[in-house]
This record gives C-alpha cells, structure tokens and sequence, in this order.
C-alpha cells in the first residue's frame, strides 16, 4: 500500500503550512454508473447512438475495461456529493454498480443526460494542457502501490479546454470561444470550415457539464500543488510532503490510457487514405494513391499528442526484426520465383496464371525498391534454379538487407523517432518512409517498415481515437497478410472496410475481411465517392424516381437559360446575382435528391448482403474537400451531405464509453483519495495526544499496516498467489492434456491430409500456393487446411480453455472479497481507537474507502486486460486464420511444396 496516512516522519509544525493553506472543498462529483460490466474477451460493449439520427439497432463493439467498484458511504467530508446535484441533469437517484463477467445486456443510467447539453470539439475540456516539448525529462522517483497507482496510468488528452458555457442553439463558437490556441491551427489552414465547432456525439463523456466539472477539478489540484510548494518540506525528497506533492502533480497531469482503434482498410486506390485526411480535416497528411502508386503498404496509425511525444508533430517508426526481415525476404523470393518454376507450367487456369505473374513481379518490385544500390539484384540472379541457388540467394539478400538497415534513419535500431517542425515537413518524412525515393540511388525504407505511429495535435483524436490506416490484403505478400491480419484482429476495435460505393455491393473483399476479423469484432463499410452519380443513368435504372429527377433537372435548364439571358442582355447585377443563387439552389436540390436516393438503395443493398449488424457509411471525400474551403451558400450542408461529419461523429462514439468510465472513476476515487491523503498530513499534531495514547495508536497502525503488507503485498497474499495458481491450473488444464492427447492429435491431422491428398495435383497445388485456405470446386467448395489440421485438439481443448477463463473470471470476485476483508477488518481496528486522535482518524477512515476502490479498480482492469490476452491466445491457438500459430509453423511447409511441381508436392504434408 502507498504512505498516504501519515504519522511519522517530519512534522508539518515544523513548516509555515497550515489547513489554511488548502482548499479541502474541492469539487469531486459523483458519477453514477448503474452497469452490468461483462469483461472485454468475453462480451461486446455496445456504444450509444452514432447521431441524431442514428438507428439504434446499430450497435457498436468496444471492449471494455473496468473502474472502480463504488460503495456506499454514509457521508463524505470534502464537498463531493453537493455539487452532484448540478451535474445530475436528468435528476437520477444515486445508483452503484457492481461488474459482473457474465453475458448480460447493459444497463447504464448515469445520471447525465449526454443529449441535453453536448460539447463541441472546441468545448471540451483538456484535463492535460499541451506539455511543452523538452529535450529531457527527469521523473523524481517514489515509493508508490503499484496497484493503486496503476489505476492512474495516464490520461491521454481526453479533453479540450472547455470555452466556456455550453450553448444549444447551433455548433458555432464566437472568436472569444476560441481558448486552445494550439488546436486552432491543427486543421488545414486553408480551410473556411472549423471542425472544431462540430457538435460532438451523444454520450456522457462528452456532456458539457461533465467537461466543467473536469476543468474545475483540476484548477483546484493546480492550486493545492501551488499551496505545497509554498512550503519549503515540499523540497524535500526524503519528506513525506515531498511525495504527497508529486502525487497531487501527478494527478493533475494525469492523461487517460483509454484509447480505441478504428482500422481502415481495403484495396489500392479506394479513397482510403484520403477518408482518414478528411476525418483528420486535414489535407495531404495521409499519403493517397491518386498518383496511381499503391501508398498504403505499412499500417499507419495517427494518434494524438502524449507526454512522450509533446511536439506538434512526431513519427514512430517501427522496424522489422532480423526473423521477420528473413519471412518477409523468403516469401519475397517464393514469389518472385514461383513464375519461374515447373509450377507455373503445371497451371491451366489463366486466371491463376495472372495471379501468379502479378505476385512475381509485386515481390520483384519491393526486391528491387529495397535493393536499387545492389546491381547483383537481377531477374537471373532471383530465378537460379541449380541445386542449392535458393538458400544462397536468401543469404545474400540478408546480407544486403543488414547493410541497408544501417543507412536507414535510425541505424540498425528497430525504433525511432522523427520530429518534424510543421506539417510539410511531416508529410515529406511520411513520403520517405512510405515511398520509393525519386533518386536511382537511394533505397526504400517501406519494405522493411512494421509500423509506423504519426503523433499530432488534432481535436478529432484529443478524445482517445486513434484512427490507422490499414494496406489491403490484395496487394500484399503472405508476410505483410499475417501481419496486417494480427494487427486487424488484436489492435483494431472497429473495422471499417472502405470500397467505391459504384463496386461495392460486389465487392468480394467484404467478405474476406468479415473472415479475417476476430469473432464478435464489428465491421463497418464506408462507400466513398457518393457524389459520382449520374442524373440520366439513375433516373434510366430506377423507374420511381424518374419523375423527381427529371423535374429537378428541368428546374436547373430553367435556371440556366434565364441566366445565359440576363448575361448575354447585360442584365441589371441584382438580377444575375439572383438566378446564381437560383442556380446553386437547384444544383444543390439536384445533387441531394441523386445523393441521398443512392446512399439509401446501396446501404438497403450491404444491409441484406451483409446482415443487419454492419453498419453502412456513404462518404464524399472530394465534397468535402472542396466545400470546406468554399464560400457557397450550400458549403456547410455540402458538407454534411459528404458524410464525413456523420462519420467522424460515430468514431468518436468508439472510446466514448472507456474514457467516460475512466473519468469517473477518477472524479469518485481517485481524486478523493490523494486530496485526503493531502489532508491526513496537515492534520497530523491536530488532535491533543498524549505520548500513552500514541503509543496505543502506534501499535494499533502498525498493526493495520501489516495486515495490508501480508494480505495484499507479501508472496503469500492471496494476490500475489494469483498468478501462480493461474499458471499451475493452465499446466493442469492444457499442457498436460497436450502432452496426453499429442498422438490423438497428429493422428486427426494426418487423416485430415490424407483427404487432400486424393485430390486432384492441380487443386492440391491450389492450396498451397493459397497456403492452405481456398475455395475451389475441386475440393467441393472452401477449405482452410491449417483450421482442419486442428480439428482433434479443438475438441479436446475448447472446453478446458473456457473453464480456465470463466475460472480466471470468478477470481475477480474473489481477489475483490479479500480487499474488502481487509479494509473492513482495518477499518474496523482503527474506529475502536476513534477516541485518541478523532480529527485524524476520522479522514483516515473516510480515504479507507477511496483507496479500496482505487485499488478493486485496478484488480478489475488486470483481470479484465489478462481475458483479453487469454482470448487471443486461444484463437491463435486453436484456430487456422493466417496470422493464427499454425499458419507459422505452416508456412515454410506450403512453400517447400510451391518449389515443387506435380504430384511431388502432395508428399510434402
């Protein structure tokens, strides 16, 4: 446990600071939570509704993370529950929750009423101002509970200043509104529309008179940091004080770590790119393929400012590993190679034949980009087919790769960090890293890239959003397809495939992206270019609107030659002003009723194809590009006719429920509990104790302090056993029967290939070049070879892996049931001796409270975040998906055979 009670060490008599010095009526609130609150790994968490107008059988999947757990107190002594009564709007009694991890439907009242008052971007309040950049930092160290701190983490720039009062009446903000000078100049600055005046979605987090109360909470911790630091024992680092001070510090800087990923994904030249810089409102920052160069071939991830990355603009840059720069450069090689070889002569199918051809020369060209400054790289070179080429031609490419690595920026570090001084330079470093370089001489970076992470000041991700942009899996090798696929499945919280509205009813990649997803993740479609619509071709295919449309374009004839008249008449200036607007008018009316109708049939369309959980999105990126710096009467309904606002509005709902969950436990427990633990050292020599009555307090302390110390710190506690138990129980569970059950299982996997290997060689070599999952009539229909392999220990492992995580489920409760135990049994100690030192003792017990949930809070998150994992490892376990752990020890098998041709590669598995 930390040192918050404090009596011993250095006197506060001995300073000049006294409970006058502390405003002890700081405005904590409660916020109610009435939850049901099933772990993340096994349920979904719906989110509210995406707008105004959203269908609210559209859910939203989110996991969830945990917050305290609050108990009912009779009173509390620092002004908390007063200003309550303000915040709760819609006038809900005081409820309390308690998380469950079973299946059961959610029921939040909050006691906010998110739709009666809601935030603009610009409204919001930054709990962290912008930190200032710094070449380097050094954190004081303090003997802190980690379970009680970890709660705390950091809280990510969550909020906006807050400017002002909330106003109803519409989203713009006056000029003096305008508080976060820096985040005035994040968007593009070209732009005429503000993003910052959007209205934000519908959601407790985001209600107005929340944001207040955030920023009156901590002006109040700035001022109790200010009133410590006038006295001198706060200088102090082997003081009590001293490290009373860094907590109230950082409180205050706290930063939410609740962030949500939302992925972007789908084929070159989509509009995919573009999507993420309107999302942004941002122009260019995201590289598109406009130019016809495919931009999108590492994931991208655009994340808001943090104290690590404090400047406007940073780059991340994640390298490959030396064994994943050795995959990559095999399956490189296979492909270059496999045109080349027997195999391909073994093909009748020209549509394979294709397939084949343009996966050669996609590996040529990444060989060629990564290696310009090697004129060893030729087509000959790659293609040797002699005894033992193959392995010498892969150990002269490492040798390249290794000498390539240490001229990259970084050097040979696997991580690095870029700084550019404004958004030119940033997009120029995001062309590097992304791009092949314009010179003959130079080599590219990109092939080697696994991730790269852009930090900059946006209101849009101040939220906890972080959107990434995901390269399509149709124009990757199988290294780049595992990896992308990994990081769809264990980063992603929401998917959003985009497709051009024209195609994408039959796109086939919907459906390839639903497989690859994890089970229960939501998918999202985005149709982009809903403003390419043609009046004659939608009013010839849908019989039931012609009618309208052929009036809305009489009305736009009409206006048009009474325009050509008064201009050709050299018209009266008033008149032709008059018909312009006349004629933007109908335009408008024209392009609406075109948009609108299609965005409808389309979305019908997805929704029958697809199910009814996905939801559907029509955007316009060039609409709003363009309207956003026009003066056109129509430009801001342009604007939400784009679709990018409505868009934005749903992403912001993703991390709404974490950060709102967050914050209140923040606002109820944590604040509380340091503020107290402020108070408890002031109070120390307040009360008249006799050296006889501080001995029996002493005793009875020190008493209290060990209980804690065996009860929840030392090896034996039962927390400190959890882990320990956990892992004897998956040796029970799973190692041993995998030990047990080993022979069972090679025996279902061998019968399992004996199916295949009665097919026809054609089909067989199908699959291996598809490494392992195809579809093919020879084969009647869709096979995943990796997922049928597995089959004997699915059956024998599904039900000990849910028993292990519905066990690991119920230790929530009772990890929690200890922690309570000992606060009570604590408490109940320190209020029989309530009587030698009242003033003291009775904050004591009062921060009892706050501290057992701070800490319930953080069992809650472990325990939750440790399903999370288990979840993911037993899908990658016992299921055959490409980035799953057989499709690894798969690969070089399926490759092995794709350098064989005939039947000689059916021997091979």
């Amino acid at each position: 446990m930390p040192s918050p009670y404090i009596f011993k060490g250095s006197s506060p008599q001995a300073s000049n600071l006294s409970t006058q010095d502390f405003n002890f009526s700081v405005i904590i609130p409660s916020v109610e939570v009435a939850d049901e609150d099933p772990p993340s790994s096994i349920g979904g968490e719906p989110t509210p509704s995406a707008s105004d107008s959203e269908d609210s059988s559209h859910r939203a999947y989110t996991p969830s993370q945990s917050t305290a757990t609050p108990r009912h107190r009779e009173s509390l002594s620092l002004g908390v529950t007063e200003p309550l009564q303000a915040l709760n709007l819609q006038g809900t009694p005081i409820s309390h929750w308690t998380p469950s991890w079973r299946h059961d439907s959610r029921r939040q009242s909050t006691g906010l009423s998110p739709g009666r008052s809601t935030s603009t971007y610009g409204r919001l309040f930054n709990a962290t101002p912008e930190p200032t950049p710094e070449p380097s930092r050094i954190q004081p160290t303090l003997n802190r509970d980690s379970a009680v701190d970890g709660l705390a983490g950091d809280l990510e720039d969550s909020h906006l200043h807050y400017g002002g009062p909330p106003s109803d009446d519409g989203d713009q903000l006056s000029e003096g509104d305008d508080e976060d000078g820096d985040d005035a100049t994040d968007s593009d600055d070209s732009s005429l529309y503000n993003v910052r005046c959007e209205r934000l979605p519908h959601a407790p987090i985001y209600n107005a008179g929340l944001q207040e109360i955030l920023r009156d909470i901590k002006s109040q911790l700035s001022v109790l940091q200010n009133d410590i630091d006038r006295c001198p024992l706060s200088r102090d680092r082997d003081s009590d004080l001293f490290q009373l001070r860094e907590k109230v510090r950082m409180l205050n800087e706290l930063d939410c770590p609740e962030t949500r990923t939302v992925g972007f994904i789908g084929n070159s030249g989509v509009g995919k790119s573009r999507l993420i810089n309107s999302l942004l409102d941002q122009e260019g920052l995201a590289r598109s393929s406009g130019d016809g160069a495919a931009c999108t071939s590492v994931v991208t991830e655009f994340r808001h400012t943090d104290a690590r990355h404090p400047n406007r603009y940073s780059i991340d840059v994640d390298y490959m590993n030396e064994e994943e720069v050795k995959e990559l450069l095999e399956e490189l090689v296979q492909s270059f190679r496999m045109y080349y070889t027997d195999l391909y002569r073994d093909v009748t199918s020209i549509e394979e034949q294709e397939r084949i051809r343009d996966r050669s020369t996609r590996a040529w060209s990444t060989l060629k980009s990564l290696f310009r400054d090697q004129p060893g790289l030729t087509h000959e070179f790659l293609s040797d087919q002699t005894d033992s080429a193959l392995s010498g031609i892969l150990e002269r490419l490492k040798d390249w790769a290794a000498q390539s690595c240490t001229r990259r920026p970084g050097g040979a570090a696997l991580q690095h960090t870029i700084i550019p001084g404004n958004v030119q330079e940033c997009r120029s470093h995001l062309d590097m890293l992304t791009m092949d370089p314009r010179g003959e001489s130079e080599v590219a970076i990109w092939p080697l890239i696994k991730l790269i992470r852009v930090y900059l000041r946006s209101p849009v991700l101040k939220t906890g959003l972080v959107l990434a942009d995901l390269p399509g899996f149709h124009d990757l090798n199988f290294a780049r397809v595992r990896a992308t696929e990994r990081y769809l499945r264990h980063s992603c919280h929401e998917v959003f495939l985009v497709a051009p509205i024209s195609r994408c009813v039959s796109d086939q990649s919907i459906e390839e992206i639903k497989r690859r997803c994890a089970q229960g993740q939501p998918l999202r479609i985005v149709c982009t270019r809903s403003e390419e619509v043609n009046a004659s071709e939608t009013a010839r295919d849908c019989r039931d609107l012609t009618a309208q449309i052929e009036q809305l374009q009489n009305r736009l004839k009409q206006v048009n030659k009474r325009l050509a008249r008064e201009r050709s008449s050299r018209g009266r200036r008033a008149g032709i002003l008059q018909l312009m607007e006349n004629h933007e008018d109908a335009k408008f009316e024209l392009d609406r009723f075109l948009v609108e109708s299609r965005n409808l049939r389309v979305t019908r369309q997805l929704l029958q194809n697809h199910g009814a959980e996905v939801r559907v999105f029509c955007v316009s990126n060039e609409w709003y590009s363009k309207y956003r710096q026009d003066a056109n009467r129509h430009a801001d309904t342009y604007i939400g006719l784009s679709g990018i606002r409505e868009l934005r509005r749903y992403c912001q709902l993703v991390p709404a429920e974490a950060q709102f969950r967050f914050t209140a436990a923040f606002i109820e427990h944590r604040v509380p509990a340091v503020v107290r633990s402020v108070k408890q050292w002031v109070l120390a020599g307040s009360d008249d104790v006799t050296a006889e009555r501080a001995d029996a307090l002493l005793q009875v302390l020190r008493d209290v302090e060990n209980v804690f110390r065996e009860r929840l710190i030392l090896r034996n506690s039962e927390i400190r056993e959890f882990p320990r138990r956990l892992e004897d129980r998956f040796r029970n569970e799973i190692f041993g029967v995998t030990y047990e059950c080993c022979p069972l299982w090679k025996r279902s996997a061998l019968q399992a290939s004996g199916v295949w290997e009665r097919w026809n060689h054609g089909t067989y070599s199908a699959f291996c070049r598809k490494y392992g999952t195809h579809s093919t009539p020879g084969a009647d229909g869709y096979h995943c070879w990796n997922e049928e392999l597995l089959g004997g220990m699915q059956t024998d492992l599904e039900e000990r892996w849910a028993s292990i995580q519905e066990w690991v489920c119920m230790q929530k409760s009772v990890l929690e049931e200890s922690v309570r135990r000992t606060f009570e049994e604590s408490t109940a100690q320190i209020e029989d001796i309530m009587h030698l030192a009242p003033l003291a003792l009775k904050n004591f017990i009062d921060n009892m409270d706050d501290w057992e949930n701070c800490v319930i809070a953080t069992i809650n998150q472990s325990i939750d975040q440790l399903l999370q994992g288990l979840s993911r490892v037993e899908t990658d376990t016992l299921h055959g998906h490409d980035s799953s752990y057989i499709a690894g020890l798969m690969r070089p098998v399926y490759n092995n055979c794709n350098s064989e041709s005939g039947s000689e590669s059916s021997s091979l598995i």
